[in-house]
């Protein structure tokens, strides 16, 4: 078996490495073999560590292998050495305060976080072909049984810190916000990660996500789900990953903003950060042009967090935009002092300009949060689902079949505020 599979994969290439198991080696050591009373070849140690390597070595040499995920340290799950799966401390925490939180991924310390994920609900199209009309309803028996396991009540419990009250929201509306908090966490977390790289004092050099796609429909872990329509969390996900990054994240007491070069090249631009009135009415920001080298990381600013008498975090926000040398806007990294339904957020005007070659150019003169145009989750747009800072265009292609959006077709998520 393990000659078959080395000899059908090796030229594939998007094998990084052969890894010998997941979670065998952590689970025997903690889960089930507590006492240690058990030899360590009940745990296929012998599978793991001599005949797997041994195979990979003389059927594919140029490729590492590793053991087993997670390993590397004194405990299979360290986060000191090797990679880790960075579950506990976050979503798989029994305080319902650190799921919903992707500020609680600043607390990872792991050089490469090669396992950790959040739980959203399908697109509505994809319910409505799973689920019969009686049945699309959260407190239905079906749709428990399509709840993954381990959802534990998050889903209800985010969508009312981040956007509205779950009970009595109309299907569409608790899709929407379910879809937003998974986007939330996983655009946080990569942010919080990537934010590490060739920090001195803190280096991280990776981070896989479960999961990418899902084996049936459900409301579950991936950011692609089973019927192949882009979620929320798709988006937020990849923009997290664009290759040259601009990231905010709170430390003590400052906004700390870094650049971010996972390119071959350097990248010359312009870094603009600071503070943004809701409503569009003022912006306080700095400007500083910046030269990033390749595959490295810049620190550009530390601002301190200002007191809500000064900046009430109401109707203010912070961000940072990163710009090419043509001043057109190529990235962003926004930080709200308050869960979105706390902010004072108006009605958008959303602004579409047509460009050559089947770009948009869309603008709101207020912050607008999640701009997203009902496609059906089949990619009209080659973004979706994004916020806008007032008066900074953002820039997407058409690459679905179909007419070319209008303004009326764009929507903007505002949430409910507390009574």
């Amino acid at each position: 078996e393990i000659e078959t599979a080395v000899r059908l994969l090796r030229h594939h290439p998007s094998i990084a490495l052969w890894c010998g198991n997941n979670e065998c080696t952590w689970g025997f050591r903690d889960w089930w073999n507590p006492d240690k009373s058990q030899p360590l070849e009940l745990g296929g140690q012998m599978l793991y560590n001599q005949l797997l390597p041994e195979l990979c070595q003389r059927l594919d040499p140029r490729r590492p292998y590793w053991p087993s995920s997670p390993c590397g340290g004194s405990e299979p799950n360290s986060e000191l050495e090797g990679d880790c799966h960075w579950w506990n401390p976050a979503f798989m925490n029994s305080e319902m305060d650190r799921r919903i939180h992707h500020e609680v991924y600043d607390e990872c310390r792991a050089r490469f976080a090669s396992e950790y994920g959040a739980i959203g609900p399908c697109h509505l199209d994809s319910i409505n072909e799973y689920l019969l009309p009686d049945e699309r309803q959260p407190g239905t028996l079906a749709w428990q049984m399509h709840n993954n396991t381990f959802e534990k009540e998050t889903v209800p419990a985010a969508i009312r810190y981040h956007y509205a009250d779950p009970e009595g929201l109309s299907v569409p509306d608790y899709v929407c916000y379910g879809q937003m908090f998974q986007a939330i966490i996983h655009g946080g977390a990569m942010e919080a990660l990537r934010f590490r790289k060739h920090d001195p004092a803190d280096d991280c050099q990776g981070a896989l996500i479960w999961s990418y796609s899902d084996c049936w429909g459900e409301t579950g872990w991936s950011i692609l789900d089973h019927y192949l329509r882009r979620k929320a969390s798709y988006y937020w996900l990849r923009r997290a990953c664009t290759p040259v990054k601009v990231i905010v994240r709170q430390r003590e007491g400052r906004f700390v903003t870094r650049i971010v070069n996972d390119t071959l090249w350097p990248f010359n631009g312009v870094a603009e950060y600071g503070w943004w009135r809701l409503d569009g009415a003022t912006c306080d920001t700095e400007s500083a042009p910046v030269e990033v080298p390749a595959n490295s990381m810049l620190e550009v600013a530390a601002v301190p967090v200002a007191p809500a008498g000064e900046r009430d975090p109401h109707h203010w926000l912070y961000a940072a935009v990163l710009r090419g040398g043509d001043g057109i806007a190529l990235d962003q990294s926004i930080w709200p002092l308050l869960p979105y339904r706390e902010l004072a957020l108006i009605p958008s005007e959303i602004k579409v300009s047509a460009l050559e070659d089947g770009w948009l150019e869309i603008s709101s003169s207020v912050f607008s949060h999640a701009v997203h145009i009902e496609d059906h989750g089949r990619a009209l747009l080659s973004d979706n689902w994004f916020d806008l800072l007032p008066s900074v265009p953002k820039r997407v292609q058409v690459v679905g079949e179909g007419r070319a959006p209008a303004p009326a077709d764009f929507a903007a998520v505002v949430g409910e505020p507390i009574e």
